[in-house]
């Protein structure tokens, strides 16, 4: 019996607590939006582990998005309109699962991120009442199915983005394409390749990694002012063009820098040199990690296997598996 008087009395101090919290909800409303403010604004100055984790809704950076909200949150605080507050905290709610699930998803979490995202739910938990449960709900939910229509995310690694990495999509399903521009069935593979990549990355099927190897003489030069076309234009479009110049010049045998920079200015390629060391140095340690010794080849990864199939013909048929696979999906839902 004294027991359990201990216990409701410990559960009767923090309901008084709660309620003595709740009684200045506005006040630590406005309180805990500058706090999830700080986090974002830190997040956006945060050049380490995090700022691999992107996202934006049309074309906006959720960070900005974020402290907008909270800004919102701060001011209806103030003037304690408590509908529209428990409205917007449940679609942040809902929009936070999404976040959530995303990071699980690619198995990489952003330490401000997640503190954003407790906040939303501390405000929440905060401001909802028994009258409004309905609405949040139904807030929640919309919030939920809209985000996850317009989001665009990525979770590529900082270095692989600071290195100029010629990686594009931002699919689930990471493929690694190794070719070379002096290799016969990579030349054949490329014109029937490239449309069904182009329809994948419009998918957000897969994200993609073109990576050239060193097997031939030229192909380390080949290779560099392939980097410069994508440190000038990051677009899927000029990188097919590109990648057509080059294989043209290798097929002319065309061996000096000044002749293929040249070559490249014909074909209206435009090019930003830069220092790619580092970039071969990270292609390095994939094609260990791939075990590649012959092209073309490519690499799937995808929930946590690898598939790698080898010349042009089982490379076609890999990349049109991936684009029936989404197909089905489609037509099932």
């Amino acid at each position: 019996m004294t027991l359990e008087l201990g216990k409701e009395k410990e559960r009767g101090v923090f309901r008084d607590m709660w309620r003595g919290l709740r009684s200045r909800k506005h006040l630590i409303n406005v309180v805990l939006a500058v706090a999830a403010i700080a986090v974002e604004v830190y997040y956006s100055l945060c050049e380490g582990s995090c700022s691999y984790l992107k996202g934006d809704l049309f074309g906006i950076p959720l960070q900005y998005i974020g402290i907008a909200y909270m800004a919102g949150i701060a001011l209806l605080s103030i003037v304690r309109w408590d509908r529209m507050i428990l409205l917007l905290l449940s679609a942040g709610v809902g929009i936070e699962l999404y976040l959530v699930g995303f990071q699980i998803w690619h198995n990489t979490y952003c330490a401000y991120c997640l503190a954003f995202g407790a906040i939303v739910l501390l405000l929440f938990l905060l401001n909802i009442d028994r009258g409004g449960t309905r609405l949040s709900l139904i807030s929640m939910a919309v919030a939920l199915i809209l985000f996850s229509i317009f989001f665009r995310g990525s979770a590529t690694p900082s270095y692989a983005d600071e290195l100029i990495v010629p990686v594009f999509g931002v699919g689930k399903i990471n493929v690694r394409l190794y070719t070379d521009y002096f290799c016969p069935p990579c030349r054949a593979m490329e014109p029937d390749a490239e449309p069904l990549i182009a329809e994948l990355i419009k998918k957000k099927r897969i994200s993609i990694t073109f990576i050239d190897t060193p097997f031939y003489r030229h192909s380390a030069l080949y290779a560099r002012y392939f980097l410069y076309a994508v440190n000038e234009k990051k677009e899927i479009e000029h990188i097919f063009a590109a990648r057509s110049a080059l294989i043209e010049a290798a097929k002319q045998n065309i061996g000096e820098p000044g002749k293929i920079e040249t070559f490249l200015n014909q074909k209206g390629i435009k090019i930003k040199p830069f220092d790619p060391k580092p970039v071969f140095e990270f292609f390095g340690k994939a094609f260990k990690e791939d075990g590649i010794n012959s092209t073309p080849t490519i690499v799937i990864e995808r929930s946590g296997s690898k598939e790698k199939a080898t010349g042009g013909p089982e490379i076609l048929k890999a990349l049109k598996q991936l684009n029936e696979e989404k197909f089905e999906k489609e037509k099932q839902t």
